[in-house]
């Protein structure tokens, strides 16, 4: 059962390309037209005899595309060095297919295709599904690249619950001495249907040779990794809600999966702003408090948008944002506001039935404070905020420093406003976030959430997430029968650590990177308190 613990999984997309109206059909002599952006004229070409092959057997594994009889080649916009061919149905401009090719060898770097030019009623089996792939690699990619990289890994992702739409990928990848490069995928990926088809193929290369990258054999050993990341104050205690019918339980969960260093055994940021603690709570930013509820609900029924942000943040919107739309969309309402003069917004979700606030967001041009607020003033500024709509007494706190979000439309009015030192500056300023959990029978109920973030600088709620059930839940007494050092090595015993390469994103490395992780394919990690018993959970996108 899903449960809305850790939004760890990758979306899967596949893209179609709508593409060029004004083309002749593919004729017998594969003769099309080649628009060059930066010629005046046009002038007729032959694709290489390699993309010619490649597009014979393109339509002999997918019969289906022959019929996309409308056909443009142009050179890419992104490398003058690719051509770009865009099919599709004459009478159907939506079922289409778009090919890149390099334009000297004619060999394919990638295909898309639209999903509708099949019929989604298709089932076949993984074992068909990995068949039609291998097939697919071997004729349109080659046998060379297909050498350069490994065994098939088949995985499924939903991406369209509207449709209940489950689309496969097949993915290939290149090793670098003998491991995988986790978070890029190196190699070659195969997007396809429920039935089979394709709707994508490419391949990425890798290429280290002007770095140099450490030897896996002289990783420190994968134990002294496992007593830093398996400890108490690296998961979380709480209830949780499973299916329709409400069954209740008591568990512990691990709250992320850390990064380190397979050299040095230090742990490591690999994203931006992330700070090497991620994923351990420090019991002196863990806290209960007591509030005193009175239910109110975010926004009263019938509010206008002038009473919603003036009700729940104080803020006078004529003032600050004299414009207004609103959108509404698959249950959710979404509120904008902004004031385009002094590139000031702010933003309130709701969903359409339960009339509860999703999330919320502010950035203005309010004045700084003549003092920042201290950790426990932005606490305090956050209890405030939550008192008035909380519906019980008794809560937990998770207390959280961070660096403001890396916002580009922020970052864009310091730049043009400001010189680069106060921008560094504004860049590098602290937010105070908090979590706040209601507990039931003293245990916090880890299933929903609110999150206040304050802005110490300004003194203002600058976000709020909420993630709550649509009706009141009532947990039962539960006692656990595990004490916290047995669920630290109930979770040694069970999930992996794997060594491998990692490209972060932080600017501290330029470079793969050896580095020891969990590795978490199967789930995420979760031991229920109440029996001890492990399992892994699905992780939801």
């Amino acid at each position: 059962m899903t449960k809305n613990w850790k939004g760890a999984a990758t979306a899967f997309t596949v893209t179609t390309m709508l593409l060029g109206t004004n083309a002749q059909a593919f004729a017998a002599n594969q003769v099309m037209i080649l628009k060059n952006t930066e010629a005046s004229s046009e002038e007729e070409i032959k694709l290489p005899a390699r993309a010619l092959e490649i597009v014979s057997a393109l339509e002999k594994l997918e019969p289906a595309l022959k019929a996309l009889t409308v056909r443009e080649v142009f050179v890419s916009e992104n490398d003058e060095n690719q051509v770009a061919m865009s099919i599709s149905h004459p009478d159907n401009v939506h079922e289409n297919a778009y090919m890149l090719f390099d334009r000297n060898s004619g060999e394919l770097i990638s295909l898309e295709a639209a999903v509708i030019i099949w019929d989604q009623a298709e089932k076949v089996t993984d074992e068909v599904s990995l068949q039609k792939a291998e097939k697919a690699v071997q004729e349109l990619l080659g046998a060379k690249k297909r050498g350069m990289t490994e065994d098939p890994q088949l995985s499924r992702n939903m991406i369209s619950e509207e449709h209940s739409i489950e689309f496969r990928n097949v993915y290939y990848p290149i090793l670098l001495n003998g491991l995988e490069v986790d978070g890029i995928r190196f190699g070659i990926e195969v997007d396809m249907d429920n039935g089979g088809h394709l709707l994508g193929i490419s391949f990425t290369s890798i290429d280290v040779g002007i770095t140099q990258v450490a030897d896996p054999k002289k990783a420190i050993a994968k134990e002294a990794i496992q007593k830093q990341i398996f400890t108490p104050e690296r998961f979380s205690y709480g209830y949780v809600w499973e299916g329709i019918e409400g069954k209740t339980g008591l568990e512990y969960k691990l709250r992320t999966s850390p990064v380190f260093d397979a050299l040095t055994g230090k742990q490591i940021a690999v994203e931006w702003g992330e700070k090497k603690g991620k994923g351990k709570i420090n019991t002196a930013d863990l806290k209960s408090i007591s509030l005193k509820p009175q239910s109110k609900p975010f926004i009263a029924k019938n509010a206008t948008d002038t009473q919603i942000l003036e009700s729940l943040f104080g803020i006078d919107t004529k003032k600050t944002y004299p414009t207004y739309r609103k959108d509404q969309q698959q249950g959710k309402i979404n509120h904008y506001w902004a004031n385009y003069n002094e590139v000031n917004y702010a933003s309130v979700a709701v969903d359409q039935l339960t009339g509860e606030i999703g999330g919320y967001l502010n950035w203005a041009h309010i004045e700084n404070l003549p003092a920042p607020l201290t950790k426990e003033q932005s606490l305090q500024k956050a209890t405030a905020f939550l008192e008035p709509f909380a519906k019980t007494s008794e809560w937990q706190v998770e207390m959280y420093e961070r660096v403001r979000p890396e916002d580009p439309l922020a970052l864009k009015i310091y730049s043009n406003r400001d010189s680069a030192k106060e921008t560094e500056k504004k860049e590098s300023a602290e937010q105070y976030g908090f979590l706040f959990f209601e507990k039931q029978n003293g245990i916090p109920v880890m299933e929903y959430s609110f999150g206040v973030v304050i802005d110490p600088i300004k003194g203002q709620v600058a976000e709020f997430l909420a993630s709550v059930p649509a009706e009141d839940r009532k947990y039962p007494v539960l006692k656990p029968s595990v004490t916290d050092q047995q669920v630290a090595e109930i979770f040694a015993k069970h999930v992996p650590v794997k060594l491998t390469y990692i490209w972060p994103t932080s600017s501290d490395h330029d470079a793969p990177i050896l580095a020891y992780k969990l590795d978490t394919s199967k789930g995420w990690p979760t031991v229920d308190a109440v029996n001890g018993s492990f399992t892994w959970d699905e992780i939801e996108d």
